[in-house]
């Protein structure tokens, strides 16, 4: 009796243990964002945001400004540091989309009817005597194909598609939107969307293939062969390069020129950094630095070769992107 009492006891632990390492290895994704530790991942940089009009009656900037919400997420960080289900904005800069003025009266029509994801970040500004209130600063801009309904999740799909030599070839990724979720893909069906044409089809498809990828809006379907398709309901066409992460600036000062230009995440990503030549935000130079000397040792950097280099170019803050300048 004592061995099997024993052995129920022996049992019950290890289903505690179990249970909670299922719970410790829960995704990313899944966690509650107020949570400090989902913080850092999931706000990292810009996000994934849908943008309605403000139409509330007071004095400006209080009233009359745009609502902003994440895709795929019940909650949104606010410029003050607060989660809410949608965050109110007094301003938006749109400079770094680098469009014209009849192709932003375009792509902000479409977002203000829900026709458009904008990958943006929400920061504190001061208006006169208002004080601090939010500031939305877009860098990418996607706009619907179609006046379909985009339901289901929001992927970012992409390639550059592999080849296979045998079925199912899971050529692309599909990256939720504000998530931390890859989900490698067999088909893209873009032609679901309802009323897409011809040339829209060709130019989503265009997107696809390439590294920077493409917005759709859909869901994942078990195919026949063990595949898994991503089939859209909407697809969101790039409208411009925008700006990313690395070089994203709102001054010269966050500006630099780095050796380490890219990042590093174990031993065998090490290189040899040689010469400065790569334009940076000074987070991420730190960041890369922080990488780069954690994982490629003194004696590794003790082989690089000593390189004689050029002077390296001015850079400056342009339309919200790091980039190199003519002085």
């Amino acid at each position: 009796m004592r061995t099997q009492h024993s052995f129920s006891r022996l049992l019950s632990l290890a289903s505690l243990l179990l249970a909670a390492t299922q719970v410790s290895c829960a995704a990313v994704d899944d966690v509650d964002p107020t949570d400090d530790g989902a913080d850092e991942v999931r706000t990292t940089g810009s996000q994934y945001l849908r943008l309605r009009r403000d139409t509330r009656r007071c004095v400006s900037p209080l009233c009359g400004g745009y609502w902003a919400s994440r895709v795929n997420q019940p909650t949104t960080r606010c410029a003050d540091g607060a989660w809410q289900a949608e965050c109110y904005v007094a301003g938006a800069d749109f400079t770094a989309l680098g469009l014209d003025a009849t192709a932003l009266d375009t792509f902000l029509g479409a977002a203000l009817s829900g026709r458009a994801v904008v990958r943006a970040r929400i920061e504190a500004k001061t208006f006169g005597t208002f004080g601090s209130m939010g500031q939305l600063v877009a860098l990418e801009g996607f706009q619907a194909a179609t006046e379909a309904a985009a339901t289901g999740s929001f992927q970012l799909a992409h390639g550059p598609a592999r080849t296979c030599v045998r079925a199912p070839c899971f050529r692309w990724d599909a990256d939720k939107l504000n998530g931390v979720t890859t989900t490698p893909v067999s088909e893209v069906r873009l032609d679901r969307v309802a009323g897409i044409t011809g040339a829209s089809l060709r130019a989503a498809r265009a997107q696809l293939d390439a590294a920077e990828g493409v917005v759709v809006a859909g869901r994942f379907e078990a195919t026949a062969g063990g595949g898994r398709a991503l089939v859209a309901s909407q697809v969101f066409l790039r409208v411009s390069p925008g700006v990313a992460d690395t070089v994203y600036c709102n001054v010269d000062d966050e500006c630099t020129v780095v050796t380490r230009g890219r990042d590093v995440t174990s031993r065998d990503d090490c290189y040899c950094a040689l010469c400065p030549s790569t334009v940076l935000n000074t987070a991420t130079a730190a960041r890369y630095d922080r990488n780069y000397s954690r994982y490629c040792t003194a004696a590794f950097r003790a082989t690089c070769p000593v390189a004689r280099c050029i002077r390296p170019p001015t850079v400056a803050c342009v339309n919200h992107a790091c980039a190199a300048v003519t002085p």
